[in-house]
């Protein structure tokens, strides 16, 4: 199915010819107010992140870099990089995490912060934008709990997830303004992934420009003893320089 998808977007840019005139590429930050919400377990039983750990909302960022160009069938690049460090504390009563009994009191630390690179192409390009693609996404994850009597376990994981991407753009002409929903999206064998985000932006002058938006992040992973289930989502907004 990998190959097909592949072979799908290679036609369509190949025929439809809609693509950069000359190089170009587009940089920006956004910040994000993060609400996080989930649960999982490791080992030990299901414990719900939000109500045990009650964990403190945040605002982090993302950065990212774009590069298209006009060589037919090589596909533009996007790199993205998002800052995700949550934390909270509650009282877990005993529970086994990472093969540690843990008791009373303890702070939890998660980390979930990623970096997607993606390859893709355009398949329209004019007031209606279409791209498709495929990402990767390289997450070095943590989750570190320690209780109030110095006990503690940590789990991490080092990952490559592979994420299918779409984004469409609709520009309102002469005026700057435009809307967008763009996201990364895969399931297999019970795991799912989304990333998602719709936005309204303006673009001033010089190729400067604003945008405002919803983002959704979803995991829902099962393995062996192992389970996370998390959504953090919020109102972002940021610049960028389109050029």
């Amino acid at each position: 199915m990998l190959f097909r998808f592949c072979l799908l977007v290679l036609l369509f840019s190949y025929t439809s010819h809609l693509r950069a005139d000359v190089l170009g590429g587009k940089i920006g930050v956004n910040v994000w107010s993060q609400e996080f919400e989930g649960n999982g377990r490791n080992g030990g039983n299901n414990i719900d992140f939000d109500s045990t750990f009650d964990i403190d909302d945040e605002t982090d960022y993302q950065v990212f870099a774009a590069l298209e160009h006009p060589v037919p069938l090589i596909p533009n690049i996007l790199v993205q990089h998002t800052r995700m460090e949550l934390s909270g504390d509650g009282d877990i009563g005993t529970e086994l995490f990472d093969g540690v009994v843990l008791t009373g009191d303890v702070q939890m630390d998660l980390d979930l912060t990623h970096t997607d690179v993606t390859a893709y192409y355009e398949i329209l390009d004019n007031w209606v934008n279409l791209d498709l693609g495929l990402s990767v996404r390289f997450m070095d994850a943590s989750a570190s709990l320690l209780d109030e009597n110095g006990q503690s376990g940590e789990v991490t994981t080092d990952d490559a997830i592979p994420m299918g991407y779409a984004a469409l753009r609709l520009d309102l002409p002469f005026t700057g303004w435009y809307v967008q929903a763009d996201g990364n999206y895969v399931s297999w064998d019970g795991d799912d992934y989304s990333d998602l985000r719709a936005a309204v932006g303006w673009e001033i002058a010089l190729g400067l420009g604003l945008e405002v938006g919803y983002r959704i992040m979803d995991i829902d992973y099962s393995g062996g003893s192992d389970k996370l289930k998390a959504e953090t989502s919020g109102v972002y907004g940021g610049i960028f320089w389109d050029f």
